[in-house]
């Protein structure tokens, strides 16, 4: 009898494992964002389409140069955002809008005015603020913390790794794979309601450092 009970609760746990796996493919696929019954909504936009301006305090390392100051993250429309980059006098290193599918430099400042530079900057951002709309294949991954999901995402843009926080459901982190030059690290930290109160974004083949603490709205 207890073994039966044993096996019944074992089949109960995968079943309901391999639901929440299941739910969630679905949903990255759709590029939408909606609850997977009984448990809590997952999507793949770290701030989502209700998230309208934010102001970080932030740094950014390249290399063996160091740039502290602010962020303005502010969504133009659906598929587009402004990311301005200015120290505590009001000078400008980079004034960037990204859309869909291109970028817009509106300043940038001379040491910065790199393509590669940029477009990894770019990638970035994008990442972080505009959904992925060229999902073609998702596949769950075994995770080594038992708080956190993982899937395997390959879209048009590349191939990637999402960690998701198993309670809330919520983007923990997002992996590059298969990139060599462009490898990113994002990782951000609890809740600021619309956006995270701590981003990290890493570029580790060219040492570029990205840190982002949520100021205010």
């Amino acid at each position: 009898m207890q073994l039966f009970l044993m096996r019944s609760s074992l089949f109960h746990k995968f079943l309901l494992f391999f639901s929440l796996c299941v739910g969630i493919s679905s949903l990255i696929m759709g590029q939408k964002k909606e609850n997977v019954p009984g448990h809590f909504t997952y999507t793949t936009s770290i701030f989502d389409s209700s998230f309208k301006k934010a102001l970080y305090k932030g740094s950014l390392n390249i290399s063996k140069h160091h740039l502290t100051g602010l962020f303005f993250l502010k969504r133009i429309s659906l598929n587009t955002v402004r990311i301005v980059f200015f120290n505590e006098l009001g000078m400008s290193y980079f004034d960037l809008e990204i859309t869909e599918n291109k970028l817009l430099i509106h300043s940038c400042f001379p040491s910065l005015n790199r393509k590669s530079l940029l477009q990894l900057i770019e990638n970035d951002f994008r990442l972080l603020l505009i959904a992925d709309n060229t999902i073609i294949k998702v596949k769950p991954s075994q995770s080594k913390e038992p708080e956190f999901l993982v899937f395997r995402v390959k879209s048009k843009m590349g191939s990637y790794r999402y960690t998701y926080e198993k309670d809330s459901g919520k983007i923990h982190g997002v992996q590059s794979s298969g990139a060599i030059i462009g490898k990113t690290d994002l990782i951000v930290y609890g809740d600021g309601g619309l956006q995270p109160v701590k981003i990290s974004i890493s570029n580790p083949t060219i040492h570029l450092h990205l840190q982002m603490t949520f100021l205010s709205n």
